[in-house]
C-alpha cells in the first residue's frame, strides 16, 4: 500500500525534474554557443561573451541588487492596482450591460497610448518619484487584464445563471458567487500577460526619469559605453518578468490545479 501511494508522488517528482532539466540543459547548451562564437570572433563588440556578463555581475551585483528593487515595487504596485481596476471595470460592465462597449473602448484608447511618450507628461504631472512610476505600470498591465476579466465574467453557465435567476439572486450575489468563479481561468490567463508588462511598464518609466531602478542603471552603464552591464541589466529585467510570469503561473496551479486554456485569451502591449 505505501509503496502504491509512493508512486505517483514518485512520477510527479520526475516529470517536475524533467521539466526543469530540459530547459536548463537548452540554456547551458545556448551559453557555450555564445561563449564559443564570441571567442571566435563571430559575434560584434556590441554583443560581449557570457564571462563578461558575469565579471560585470561579480563586480556590480549589489548596484544590481540596489536598482532592482524599486523596479520591483513599481511594478508590483501598478500589477495589483491594474488587477483591482480591471476587476471593478468588468464588474460595471457585466452589472450595466450597455456600459460594456464604453469601457472596452476606453481600455483600446488607453493601450493604444505610446508610453514612451505618455511617460513624460504624467513625469510633469506626478513628480519624479514612485507614483509616476506606478501608474505606468498600471496602464501597460490594464489592457489585457480588463479583456481577461470581461471575457471571463461572460463565459457564466447560461443553466447556471438561470438558476441564480429563478433563485432571485442579487447582482452581488451573481457577480461573487457566478461570474468571478467562472472568469478564474481567463482572469489568470490574463494575469501571466499583464505580470511582464507591469515590469517593463515600470523600466519605460525609468528610463525617462528616475534616481534608482534598472532602467536608468541601464542608461547610465549605455552612456558609460559598459557593455557587459548593460546586458546584465537586460538579462537581470527579463529575471524579474519571467519571475513574475512564474509565479502568477504557480498561483494558478495551486487555485485551478492546473493551467487552464480558455478560449479567447487575450493579449496586448505598449510601445
Amino acid at each position: 500500500m505505501a509503496e502504491g501511494a509512493t508512486l505517483p508522488a514518485r512520477r510527479a517528482a520526475l516529470a517536475m525534474l524533467g521539466g526543469v532539466a530540459a530547459p536548463a540543459a537548452i540554456v547551458l547548451v545556448l551559453v557555450a554557443l555564445w561563449q564559443g562564437a564570441k571567442m571566435g570572433g563571430l559575434l560584434p563588440i556590441t554583443v560581449p561573451a557570457p564571462s563578461e556578463i558575469a565579471e560585470a555581475f561579480g563586480r556590480s551585483w549589489s548596484d544590481l541588487l540596489y536598482h532592482m528593487v524599486p523596479t520591483v515595487l513599481s511594478a508590483l504596485a501598478g500589477f495589483v492596482l491594474a488587477t483591482l481596476i480591471a476587476l471593478a471595470l468588468g464588474a460595471i460592465a457585466i452589472s450595466w450591460r450597455r456600459s460594456e462597449a464604453t469601457i472596452l473602448k476606453l481600455g483600446i484608447v488607453v493601450d493604444s497610448i505610446p508610453l514612451i511618450a505618455l511617460t513624460p507628461i504624467l513625469m510633469v504631472w506626478l513628480g519624479n518619484g514612485m507614483s509616476s512610476r506606478v501608474v505606468i505600470a498600471t496602464i501597460a498591465a490594464l489592457f489585457p487584464l480588463l479583456v481577461g476579466v470581461v471575457q471571463g465574467f461572460k463565459a457564466v453557465d447560461r443553466n447556471v445563471s438561470e438558476l441564480f435567476h429563478i433563485l432571485a439572486a442579487s447582482r452581488w450575489q451573481r457577480l461573487r458567487k457566478l461570474a468571478f468563479p467562472s472568469a478564474l481561468p481567463y482572469l489568470f490567463s490574463a494575469l501571466k500577460i499583464a505580470a511582464p508588462l507591469s515590469v517593463l511598464g515600470a523600466l519605460i518609466a525609468e528610463w525617462v526619469s528616475a534616481d534608482r531602478g534598472l532602467g536608468i542603471m541601464m542608461i547610465y552603464a549605455l552612456f558609460s559605453f559598459d557593455v557587459p552591464l548593460a546586458w546584465l541589466t537586460i538579462l537581470a529585467v527579463c529575471f524579474v518578468a519571467t519571475l513574475a510570469y512564474g509565479l502568477v503561473a504557480l498561483a494558478e496551479r495551486i487555485v485551478l490545479g492546473g493551467p487552464q486554456d480558455p478560449i479567447g485569451a487575450t493579449g496586448g502591449g505598449h510601445g
